[in-house]
Parts: structure tokens; sequence; C-alpha cells
């Protein structure tokens, strides 16, 4: 008896799953496709990296993060985080007067 593809069940199985795994990807990449904005309508912004942060700033924000017992990266997340809260904060009640 002659075994093809078609009779191999293993094969069979094996050309399922390569196809199901592209199938998966595709809608992978078409769902990320979706969530990501237009290039055109992203704003232009600078990213904050150390590279551009003078080094005086930095052995500031060490100093002021060791005396709360933080690293640097956590210091500087919650001060931005309450930076960002004060300014909607004053922008709401600006917007209610």
């Amino acid at each position: 008896m002659k075994i093809n593809k078609q009779n191999n069940h293993n094969a069979r199985g094996a050309n399922r799953r390569g196809r199901r795994a592209k199938i998966n990807f595709k809608a992978r990449a078409g769902q990320w496709a979706r969530t990501v904005p237009p290039l055109a309508k992203t704003p232009t912004v600078q990213i904050l990296t150390i590279s551009n942060v003078p080094s005086d700033i930095l052995e500031a924000i060490d100093e002021l993060a060791a005396r709360q017992d933080r690293s640097r990266s956590s210091f500087v997340r919650r001060e931005l985080q309450r930076i960002v809260a004060e300014y909607q904060a004053k922008e709401a009640l600006s917007k209610s007067r």
C-alpha cells in the first residue's frame, strides 16, 4: 500500500499545525497593526534618556532617591507621576471655573 500525505495521519496533522501557526501569526500581526496609530497622527516627542540629562542633575536625583531608599528609576517615575497629577488637577480646576 502506498502512503502519501493524504493517507498519512501524522503528515496531515503536521500540515495543519503549520497552517494554524501561520494563521495565528497573521491574526496577531493584524491585531497589532490595528492598535498602533498611524505615524502621521503620532505627535513628535523627544525621548528623555540618561544621555541627554546633565550629570550634576543625575547626581542630585541619585542623592534624593538614596534618602528615600529608592532606585533612580523608581524615584523619577514617582516624581513624574506627581508632577503630572498636579498639572491635571490645575487643569481640571481651571476648566471648572
